[in-house]
């Protein structure tokens, strides 16, 4: 009997005894429509494999609904109409009359890899600065953890290492580790392990070659017919950690490592954390990266290896605005003819990205300096000629890092614009430190303090020239009132003496720079140049700021070791509770819909179906709508691992990235898929 038309569906009437009402249904009635919806409910793996074998009718209707769910998939990578949906494991195991089942432990940097109706996760780091060298598997149709009991020659533990499904086999190389606490200050090393792993026997396999690439980790990795293609990586290389754009294939079959040849010297700047995606047999992409500090990536390049020489090329990227940022510490993977990125969103400040200040000469501030009676400075008010322009736009004079005069906001605004304000200020410093130099010139020889003086401009023949009278000793002027000392102000050195005059400038600076605990060591000057960097101009601040600041961070020093004491305690007190009170399944709290999702993953799409077959190759992201924020999208994490499966795309662990400077990282064990609403048919 076919097993379509015997299976139905029975509707009892409410008097058993009296009278039974059967209604049967057939499968067979339901058009292949109703079908294709139910079977969406199913997972697309081993259960929708075993409705295939049914009968040729359900056979067809999978494979229908195969073909259209990779195709609605596509559909809504373009109009980015898809949704996120989470599982968790706490959640799976609160389930009345299921056993309780073991589940991964969150963790970040790790290696992820779908073979089949599985996903397979290798190591990565964790919450308290280890590293891992587990195995474990997710059975995809049952959606559950198990960690296989494998023998031979485990890993070392390890992240950022490659891993890659070959046949029936994995295939890891690579990888850093943190150092170990005992004993202290050991630095983090690399590995260059090659491990086979056996999915039908379950056993670690360790492969030695005599030629191999050096120790790495964060390359990038993929499979193109029976060899491996690794690019990139943090290497070792004569006991120095470099950034790489090596090439190296192994041969699988024959686990042999080799390097090829290239035409030309045209190839991608070294790098490490790149995303690669297989194009066909031939071709390989490479996207992103990062080369150091300030040095994050963007570029595509296409790997042309149809010949024994391979050839690096350059690929045009369009629309770079709608594209991913960061593209080496978030994780990507490929769909058929489009490149799935998943990042920070682009509304949000980026890291090393540094904001440009404003030109405008500040003009006010603490009112006129302090009279000089060496200098005849200008009233305030009075206007300044302008220093004429010469060639290129210089002006006469050079920049000054000393004294100070700022004009009132009063007077000189109203008779000078911004630009001729700022010309004229830098000017009349520019004068008081020339008049400055002159009568410290004219003290040092009058005192003869400084005889081994000599000037830095001259002729020959003064150096034979009969030395000058000494002028009259005029009598001494009654002593005026001394103005304030300017904190950044260069002193006035007393009766010429060099040594003291030092002596009190240093301790003023010294002073200044107590006074002010955020002002930098180098940049203590009360003009607020706008031509300095940006990142150095911070405003001067007074002592009751400073004060406030002091208790603003002592404040919140006390919260953070708060924070980090309950933390330390929470696992301890947990099991005191659990062993004092029975364990009671507590239902877990979905997140709130009112709470703003501005942290969150976003997603960018890249059309790659103009690389191959073109004359112009290139790649064209694909803009997104709502900054590629999407339904139930997840939280902003960083390291973690993207994965195409059917009709989906599956992303799991990470870690937050505010907390990587923390004791214990908040790292991520859950998984995400984001696949197409079930509303289209």
């Amino acid at each position: 009997m076919d097993a379509c038309s015997s299976s139905s569906y029975k509707v009892d009437g409410e008097n058993d005894n009296t009278a039974t009402l059967e209604h049967t249904v057939p499968l067979n009635a339901l058009p292949d429509e109703i079908l294709e919806f139910i079977f969406t409910f199913l997972p697309p793996y081993g259960d929708l494999e075993h409705c295939s074998l049914v009968c040729k009718r359900w056979q067809g209707i999978v494979k229908n609904l195969v073909r259209r769910s990779k195709l609605n998939l596509e559909k809504g990578l373009t109009d980015f109409r898809l949704r996120w949906e989470v599982f968790s494991q706490q959640r799976s195991n609160g389930l009345v009359g299921t056993p309780p089942l073991s589940f991964i432990a969150g963790r970040f940097a790790h290696s992820a890899v779908r073979q089949g109706n599985s996903m397979y996760v290798f190591g990565g780091g964790s919450s308290s600065d280890t590293t891992f060298n587990d195995l474990w598997r997710f059975d995809l149709t049952h959606m559950r953890w198990a960690r296989p009991v494998a023998t031979g020659t485990y890993p070392s533990p390890k992240g950022s290492a490659s891993m890659v499904a070959w046949r029936d086999q994995l295939v890891l190389f690579g990888g850093w580790r943190y150092p170990s606490l005992h004993p202290p200050y050991q630095p983090w090393c690399l590995f260059d392990e090659l491990h086979y792993y056996d999915l039908g026997k379950n056993r670690w396999l360790l492969r030695n070659t005599l030629t191999c690439p050096p120790p790495m980790a964060g390359h990038s990795a993929t499979v193109h017919g029976d060899r491996m293609v690794i690019f990139g990586g943090y290497q070792i290389k004569d006991d120095v950690n470099v950034n790489s754009n090596d090439t190296w294939v192994l041969d699988l079959p024959e686990q042999r490592w080799w390097q090829p040849l290239f035409m030309g010297n045209t190839r991608p700047s070294p790098r490490y954390g790149q995303i690669q995606v297989e194009l066909d047999k031939n071709h390989l992409l490479v996207v992103g990266g990062c080369g150091g500090a300030n040095r994050v990536y963007t570029d595509a390049w296409l790997l042309d290896m149809t010949r024994d020489v391979w050839c690096w090329k350059a690929l045009n990227v369009r629309n770079k605005r709608f594209g991913a940022v960061h593209m080496w510490c978030n994780p990507g993977c490929k769909v058929n003819n489009y490149l799935v990125v998943v990042g920070p969103s682009p509304n949000m400040p980026q890291d090393f990205q540094l904001m440009k200040q404003s030109r405008v000469p500040v003009v006010g501030g603490r009112g006129p300096p302090p009279p000089n009676p060496l200098q005849n400075l200008p009233q305030r008010g009075h206007r300044i000629p302008m220093p004429e322009r010469r060639l290129g736009g210089a002006l006469g004079g050079g920049p000054n890092r000393g004294g100070n005069i700022r004009p009132g906001a009063a007077g000189g605004a109203a008779a000078l614009g911004p630009q001729e304000q700022y010309l004229a200020n830098r000017r009349a410093i520019l004068n008081q430190h020339m008049q400055q130099a002159q009568q410290f010139l004219h003290n040092s020889n009058v005192n003869n303090n400084n005889n081994n003086y000599q000037p830095r401009s001259g002729r020959l023949s003064d150096l034979h020239a009969p030395p000058a009278p000494a002028p009259p000793v005029l009598a001494p002027a009654p002593a005026a009132p001394s103005p304030p000392v300017r904190p950044n102000g260069p002193p006035s050195p007393a009766d010429g003496d060099v040594d003291a005059a030092q002596r009190l400038q240093r301790n003023l600076a010294l002073r200044c720079r107590d006074n002010e605990p955020r002002l930098p060591k180098r940049f203590d000057e009360l003009y607020e140049d706008p031509f300095r960097m940006a990142a150095f101009n911070v405003p001067t601040r007074s002592r009751s700021a400073s004060r406030d600041h002091n208790e603003r961070i002592r404040r919140m020093e006390e919260k953070m070791n708060a924070i980090r004491n309950s933390r330390r305690s929470a696992p301890a007190a947990a099991a005191a509770a659990a062993q004092a009170e029975p364990p009671q399944q507590q239902p877990l709290r979905a997140p709130s819909p009112k709470r703003l999702r501005c942290n969150v993953q976003s997603l960018f799409v890249c059309d790659i179906s103009g690389i191959l077959g073109s004359s112009e190759p290139a790649l064209e992201w694909v803009e997104y709508k709502n900054f590629g924020v999407l339904k139930g999208a997840p939280d902003r994490l960083i390291l973690s691992s993207l994965i195409a499966g059917n009709g989906e795309l599956i992303l799991f662990g990470g870690v937050h990235k505010e907390t990587l400077t923390d004791i214990t990282h908040h790292v991520s064990n859950s998984i995400h898929f984001l696949s197409v609403p079930r509303d289209i048919i």
